[in-house]
């Protein structure tokens, strides 16, 4: 359908073959895992959690928050080259067999509309005749099941987000609950009426696909050699093909696979699996249409792949160099993020009646497991940390601000400053420490002219 043009309706005719079980089978695994992650747990927390209103990921135990976007970044990266390297390799067939848009409509939408409607010819007669009674209650049913299966996506699309627990339970608020209301009327649009426009006009993945393509990827192709000239009947001079259009009638994105390579073939093998189906009953070896590592429409290549070419040599060793570096910060990573900033509005610092001097901090504690744990402060030998509140109490994935005062006698700064530590100690014993910079008098003296500090700080 061209831009500004009437749409013209794909009605994709059934088929069986070796493909088609193989991409159900794919597709219900993915579903089943889709829907099913949610609801598992590790120690009494989601498994998996996008808390985008915590500003935190939880995969497995492990917490991330903002203070990890190093990591966000290192993945984003390598999802990116792992998208180059895979459709390098074996072109588009993540669209046809593992995207969601692909498995959410072809395992859950048409098959509704088949049962409810019947085969694609009686859709087509029945969409484009009279539309009376037996149309409208049809589609008024099609309508009701597709909502039924918009709202459970929706739920589980949300689950993510929220917790498949916390969900069912409503501990959602206005915003979840808009979003929710959103999400349903997506949904509903792309799977009931947009379906494979969004892949011919949305998704960026088919424009650029050509440039991540060589000869040697891995493509649907009809072996023109072979087919051509194309004759209809069993008893005919010509080429293998006998034009009876089976495999542009199960085409899910509506193509005639024999035009060659277009963007919009999402690599399913529907026309592999039906072609396949009408040479062996007119006594044809199969392969006609077939998954193919040459684009050429003149010819198929028949000899051994090469998958190790160098682009995919270079795009392997940058996602090693992205995992290795991944794997260093992780392995690197603190249990718990600890963060020290100075004080907002403070004087640089205070006298104590003693004649020792403080400054005051404000420590930053995340919590990057996923149960809830108690810290304490203590500082390096020669000072003293003085944290009100203590032992702090912070939540799975939780952060807390708390102010904590940093005490050292005037004799230990140098023109008037002071480089020591402080430790943020766990109750188990695990210790995180932050490099902090006291600010004091130059040369140990000066005290006079400070005030003590005012109510609230260290005595």
């Amino acid at each position: 359908m061209a831009l500004g043009s009437r749409r013209e309706w794909i009605y994709p005719a059934d088929v069986k073959g070796r493909f088609v079980r193989a991409r159900r089978v794919v597709g219900i695994v993915l579903i089943a895992f889709f829907a099913g992650m949610p609801w598992v747990t590790v120690d009494g927390s989601p498994a998996v959690l996008l808390d985008v209103g915590g500003r935190r990921v939880v995969l497995f135990g492990a917490v991330f928050t903002h203070h990890d976007t190093w990591a966000l970044a290192l993945v984003s990266v390598a999802a990116g080259l792992g998208l180059f390297f895979f459709t390098s390799v074996l072109g588009r067939v993540w669209c046809g067999w593992a995207c969601p848009q692909t498995v959410w409509v072809e395992w859950l939408f048409r098959p509704i509309e088949r049962w409810i409607e019947g085969p694609a010819h009686r859709r087509r007669k029945r969409a484009q005749g009279a539309r009376g009674w037996d149309f409208w209650w049809r589609r008024l049913v099609k309508w009701a099941a597709f909502a039924g299966v918009t709202a459970a996506t929706t739920f589980v699309f949300m689950s993510w987000f929220v917790g498949a627990r916390a969900l069912a339970r409503g501990d959602v608020g206005g915003v979840e609950i808009a979003f929710a209301a959103l999400l349903f009327a997506f949904f509903f649009f792309n799977g009931a009426w947009f379906r494979e426009q969004a892949c011919h006009y949305v998704c960026p993945y088919a424009r650029f696909q050509g440039v991540l393509m060589d000869d040697h990827s891995l493509v649907v192709a009809y072996d023109a050699a072979r087919g051509e000239p194309r004759r209809r009947g069993r008893h005919r001079d010509g080429g293998d093909c006998i034009d009876c259009t089976r495999c542009v009638q199960v085409c899910p994105s509506g193509i005639d696979i024999r035009d060659g390579d277009q963007l919009q073939c999402i690599a399913c093998a529907a026309c592999v699996d039906a072609c396949d189906d009408v040479m062996v009953r007119i006594g044809k070896p199969r392969g006609l249409v077939r998954y193919t590592a040459d684009r050429d429409r003149g010819r198929i290549a028949s000899g051994p792949r090469r998958f190790l070419r160098p682009r995919a040599v270079a795009y392997l060793g940058l996602l090693g160099v992205l995992a290795a570096l991944l794997g260093v910060g992780l392995a690197a990573r603190a249990p718990f993020a600890v963060h020290v900033t100075r004080a907002p509005g403070e004087r640089m610092y205070s006298a104590l009646p003693d004649g020792r001097v403080a400054n005051h901090f404000s420590v930053h504690v995340t919590n990057r497991s996923h149960r809830e744990h108690a810290f304490t402060v203590r500082a390096a030998p020669g000072t003293e940390a003085k944290a009100p509140g203590t032992p702090w109490r912070v939540d799975w994935g939780s952060e807390v601000r708390m102010p904590v005062f940093v005490v050292a006698p005037p004799a230990d700064f140098v023109a008037g400053r002071l480089a020591t530590r402080i430790e943020v100690v766990r109750e188990d014993g695990v210790a995180v420490g932050a490099p902090v910079h006291l600010l004091g008098p130059e040369g140990g003296g000066g005290l006079s002219a400070l005030a003590p500090p005012e109510g609230g700080g260290p005595r």
